[in-house]
């Protein structure tokens, strides 16, 4: 099967086979047959998630002060590692 495409539009299905760890083939017969690929997790998802169970484990531990500051730190955190790209601008869900 062979069809045409913009160059825009190659480099976007690409772009949104690789978030979803397919390869371009993959991604488009899904895509025909009705489907909805959804992209990876990063990585940092489950590292944040396993800090979020120590933290909650930790409430009955910690004065509301000490946890107020925690969840602040950790909300940076995730902020800085998965909305900030390198430049220090928020990445865009829609550039995809």
């Amino acid at each position: 099967m062979k069809f045409r495409i913009t160059e825009k539009e190659k480099v976007r299905i690409e772009n949104k086979a690789k978030k979803c760890g397919l390869s371009v083939s993959e991604y488009l017969r899904k895509r025909a047959l009705g489907y909805a690929p959804k992209a990876l997790l990063h990585e940092s998802f489950y590292e944040f998630t396993e800090k979020l169970g120590v933290l909650y484990e930790a409430i009955g531990t910690l004065n509301s002060a000490e946890l107020k500051a925690e969840v602040v730190k950790l909300l940076d955190e995730i902020y800085a590692k998965l909305f900030v790209t390198d430049k220090g601008k928020v990445e865009s869900e829609s550039d995809d």
